[in-house]
């Protein structure tokens, strides 16, 4: 039986985000002030991130691009009332991730999601490295449930905090710890049949 033990870790070296980057705040001000180069570099910095967060949910990279799209343009359309002192990654990923509802519900295909699609195993946002070995850890939580892989993606594969998840997914902080530490009992689950073969396994804990 695997030991549940270090998921935190394993998790945060799997898609760690780069943090550097411009001064969102000060680019939020230039964009409400009417400049397009600001918002320019708005959609240069997170553009990559929303479209790996939208195909998570959609696992179709045409839909996934749409609806990244989608979620700049009401970005932009609403960026008069949103709050500086809201955190503005939590703000834009609240839009995807209810850009990306309105999409299942118009479609019908919510609990219909295909797992047939191809993974970009050169992305750091997809792929694990585990010594000398590359665990394709992302791939093997395609298979749970949207919700646990959507709280996985944005708490490990963004970093957003437990509070920060609990806001773009709409719910409340029990809610987000309980389908982490689903999730992470899936995977661990699922990473048994690795051990059986004697490679090497990732172990997991629960989340503190």
């Amino acid at each position: 039986m695997i030991a549940i033990q270090s998921t935190e870790l394993c998790l945060r070296r799997t898609t760690a985000v780069d943090q550097t980057g411009p001064n969102i705040e000060r680019l939020v001000e230039q964009v409400k002030a009417g400049s397009r180069e600001a918002f320019e570099s708005l959609l240069g910095f997170y553009e990559k991130r929303v479209f790996n967060f939208l195909w998570q949910m959609v696992r179709n990279a045409h839909d996934a691009e749409d609806l990244t799209q989608e979620t700049f343009l009401k970005a932009y359309q609403s960026i008069q009332r949103f709050n500086s002192n809201q955190n503005f990654s939590t703000w834009l990923f609240t839009i995807a991730k209810r850009t990306a509802f309105n999409h299942f519900r118009a479609a019908k295909q919510f609990e219909e999601l295909s797992p047939d699609h191809e993974v970009d195993l050169d992305d750091p946002s997809i792929l694990l490295q585990q010594k000398d070995e590359r665990t394709a850890l992302w791939t093997l939580a395609e298979a749970l449930p949207p919700e646990q892989r959507e709280a996985l993606w944005l708490r490990y594969a963004e970093g957003f905090s437990i509070a920060e998840t609990v806001a773009i997914l709409r719910t409340n902080q029990i809610r987000v710890r309980v389908l982490l530490h689903r999730a992470r009992k899936n995977l661990a689950t699922r990473l048994r049949p690795q051990q059986a073969q004697g490679r090497e396994t990732i172990n997991l804990t629960k989340i503190k």
